[in-house]
C-alpha cells in the first residue's frame, strides 16, 4: 500500500484528494530560473464518483532552480499521444517544452489574426 498525502479517506467510500486545478510557471529571462506555483483544492470522490469542488486554494510554491534536475513521473509513465517515456523528462525539460509551446501558439495566433 502506498501512502499519498494528497489523498485521505473521510468515510467508507468517501475520499478527499488535493488536486492542483491551476499551475503557474514564472520564468525569469534574466537568470533562466523561475518558480512554479500550484493552486490546489480538495476534491471529493464518493464511491469513485467525482463531486464538485469547494473550499479555498492551498498554494504550494517551489523554486525552479531547486527542482530543475528532478524527474517526477514514475517509471512506466508514457505520453498519452506519442508514447514517449515521461519518466525521463526533467523539470528543466518541461520548461523547454512550455517555452516551445508558447512560441508555436503565439506565432499561430499572429498568422491567424488580421493585420490592424
Amino acid at each position: 500500500m502506498t501512502t499519498n498525502a494528497r489523498i485521505r479517506t473521510l468515510a467508507t467510500g468517501v475520499t478527499g484528494e488535493m488536486i492542483a486545478e491551476q499551475t503557474h510557471l514564472f520564468y525569469d529571462p534574466a537568470t533562466g530560473g523561475g518558480s512554479v506555483s500550484f493552486q490546489g483544492r480538495e476534491s471529493l470522490f464518493v464511491n469513485g464518483a467525482y463531486q464538485p469542488l469547494t473550499g479555498d486554494y492551498d498554494i504550494l510554491q517551489a523554486d525552479v532552480a531547486g527542482i530543475a534536475t528532478r524527474q517526477f513521473a514514475p517509471a512506466g509513465t508514457v505520453d498519452p499521444v506519442t508514447g514517449a517515456d515521461l519518466s525521463q523528462i526533467s523539470t528543466g525539460g518541461i520548461m523547454l517544452i512550455i517555452k516551445a509551446a508558447y512560441d508555436a501558439l503565439y506565432n499561430e495566433r499572429a498568422v491567424a489574426q488580421p493585420e490592424a
